[in-house]
C-alpha cells in the first residue's frame, strides 16, 4: 500500500500529486527506489524510457512497463490522482467511509466508488505471522445495527446491548501501530485469553485493558505487566491506567 504518512492533510496531497505522471514516479519510488526491478522476470536495474516507462535489460524478457503493474492500479482507466486521494480519505477516516460519500468526494460514480474501495480495503489484509510487544492496548466491541431499527420478526426481546451483534476482538501495539481484528463468537476468557497468548509475546510485554473480569489472569505470574483503566469512572486515558 502506498505510504502516505508525510501528508498531513487532502491539501497537502492535492497539492503534490498534481498529474499521473507525477504519481507513477512516487509509485515507483515506493517500491523500488533507485534499483527498479522487472515485474515479470526479477531483473534489477530496470532503466526508464523516454516515454516515461522502464525496460528490462534482461534479453529474455526484454518488456516494459510502469510502475502500475502488479498493483490494484494495473489496467484502471481511473486516474492515480483519484486513487490516491481515495487511498488517503478512505485510510484516514477512523469509522469508515462509505461508497456513496468516497463517490461524492472524488467525482465518480458509487459503483466505481465501491470498486475502489474494495481494491483498497484488500491491501490493508491483516498479517497474523506479527507477534505483538512492548506497549499493547486491547478491547472487545459488538458491531451490528441497533436492535430498535431491525424489521420486527429480527428483534431481539431480551438481552444486552451486544445481543444478535457480532463480536469483535482488537489488539494494538502502540509504537508501530500493527493491529490485530478477530471475529470472535463471544467474549468469554475461555475465547479471549488463548487469542492473547497467541499474538502476544509473554515476556516483557505490558498489557492495557478496561476492568473486564475476563482480563484478570493476565498477572505477573502469566508474564503479563497489565494495566487497567475504569470506564465507569470516565477513565479512558492510558495515562489514567492503574497497575494490577
Amino acid at each position: 500500500m502506498v505510504n502516505f504518512s508525510h501528508f498531513d492533510s487532502v491539501f497537502a496531497l492535492t497539492s503534490h500529486f498534481t498529474s499521473n505522471e507525477v504519481c507513477k514516479d512516487f509509485l515507483a519510488q515506493q517500491r523500488w527506489g533507485d534499483d527498479v526491478v522487472c515485474p515479470y522476470c526479477g531483473q534489477h536495474h530496470c532503466y526508464k524510457c523516454n516515454d516515461g516507462r522502464f525496460l528490462c535489460p534482461n534479453r529474455d524478457c526484454h518488456k516494459k512497463f510502469n510502475s502500475t503493474v502488479g498493483t490494484i492500479f494495473e489496467a484502471s482507466r481511473i486516474p492515480l490522482t483519484k486513487w490516491f486521494l481515495a487511498i488517503y480519505l478512505i485510510s484516514s477516516h477512523k469509522k469508515g467511509i462509505s461508497s456513496h460519500q468516497l463517490g461524492r468526494d472524488i467525482s465518480v460514480t458509487q459503483k466505481t466508488a465501491w470498486f475502489m474501495l474494495q481494491k483498497v480495503r484488500s491491501c490493508f489484509a491483516q498479517d497474523d505471522s506479527v507477534a505483538l510487544e512492548g506497549e499493547v492496548e486491547i478491547d472487545e466491541a459488538y458491531v451490528g445495527g441497533d436492535n430498535k431499527w431491525r424489521h420486527e420478526w429480527k428483534k431481539k426481546k431480551h438481552g444486552q446491548g451486544g445481543a444478535n451483534k457480532s463480536a469483535i476482538f482488537g489488539m494494538i501495539q502502540r509504537d508501530n501501530g500493527h493491529v490485530v481484528a478477530i471475529h470472535v463468537p463471544n467474549t468469554t476468557k475461555e475465547t479471549i485469553i488463548p487469542i492473547i497468548n497467541q499474538f502476544i509475546e509473554v515476556n516483557g510485554t505490558t498489557i492495557y485493558t478496561d476492568e473486564s473480569v475476563i482480563y484478570k489472569t493476565l498477572t505477573k505470574e502469566n508474564g503479563y505487566k497489565h494495566f487497567t483503566c475504569n470506564h465507569s469512572l470516565k477513565e479512558f486515558k492510558c495515562w489514567w491506567c492503574r497497575y494490577q
